[in-house]
């Protein structure tokens, strides 16, 4: 199958569902696609899939999890056709292999029904990943006048009221920038400041930890364990873009920790103009294995709805 990868304009990036696959029925017909691929491709698809990454492409990722990806390289190339030839991927009107919901998918679905077990794409101790920028375009604002910020928690908490439709859902409400606390009475008291929460139309709360590493020996890491620990949804860390082995080398110790793994990364440009995802969130699996957190969450989702009910 012929592939045009070079002089296409890159998909409006405002276009957040593809027609055929808005449905209920899709993440039932992705396990039937997924178990019909080679060994190999298997492996490699459900690793990217469980973690939340990728690797040897170029790609834009769209608010919806959905991954277009422009170029890639050879070792990946009869992955990328098996994926198109069995349904999972399709050319996209600029001739970009497409991938719908890709990284919400590990969120929807068993991988376990159709992934064999954890030895086929698990991360080895001490390996050393090198993941593909995806990048998430920022949608041009509606609003004819924009307040610039100097704190970059404040910038970002700006940028990401800008999207409609955000990792888990369509956002209902962006949080003040440092939030401790959640509730009447403050019912939760976080063990880290929330730089960002943003709540989602599905109930989902998204805890940002934004810095900038060129001002701050700190990384992050353990207020992303905070929030999971705290029950939040979701967790996501934001860097400023520095370096790209910097980013790897925190991308890397994300993937060691077990316990933050289910973490998201992402690096910003000076522009602000685009959120770079090395790794996209997972739903926070500590829940399941801890009563205590599963218990705070729970209070989170009754802050979260008397918020919004009271709206």
């Amino acid at each position: 199958m012929p592939f045009d990868k070079l002089g296409k304009s890159i998909k409006e990036t405002n276009q957040l569902i593809t027609p055929y696959y808005e449905n209920d029925d899709y993440p039932r017909k992705i396990i039937s696609k997924l178990s019909r691929l080679s060994t190999s491709t298997k492996s490699i698809f459900c690793r990217w899939l469980k973690y939340g990454f990728i690797e040897s492409v170029q790609a834009e990722v769209l608010p919806t999890g959905t991954v277009i990806i422009t170029d890639w390289a050879s070792e990946v190339d009869s992955l990328i056709h098996e994926l198109i030839s069995n349904g999972i991927a399709f050319l996209n009107n600029d001739g970009y292999a497409e991938i719908p919901s890709m990284m919400s998918l590990a969120d929807q679905i068993d991988l376990g029904l159709v992934c064999d077990g954890d030895d086929g794409y698990s991360i080895d101790d001490g390996e050393v990943i090198y993941p593909s920028p995806m990048i998430m375009r920022v949608p041009h604002s509606k609003e004819i006048v924009e307040e610039p910020y100097d704190d970059l928690a404040r910038s970002m908490a700006s940028i990401i009221k800008k999207f409609d439709y955000y990792l888990s859902g369509k956002i209902v409400h962006v949080g003040g920038v440092n939030v401790r606390s959640i509730g009447i009475m403050n019912t939760i008291v976080f063990r880290s400041p929330i730089d960002i929460l943003v709540i989602t139309n599905n109930r989902s709360s998204i805890a940002h930890k934004i810095l900038d590493p060129s001002r701050t020996v700190h990384r992050g890491l353990s207020a992303l364990e905070n929030y999971l620990m705290d029950g939040v949804d979701y967790a996501v860390l934001i860097h400023k873009y520095t370096y790209y082995e910097v980013h790897v080398e925190t991308f890397n110790k994300i993937m060691s920790r077990q316990y933050i793994r289910d973490s998201g990364f992402a690096i910003v440009p000076n522009e602000l103009d685009y959120i770079i995802f090395l790794k996209w969130p997972r739903m926070n699996s500590l829940m399941m294995r801890s009563q205590s957190i599963a218990s705070r969450h729970s209070l989170i989702n009754g802050a979260v709805n008397f918020m919004l009910n009271a709206r």
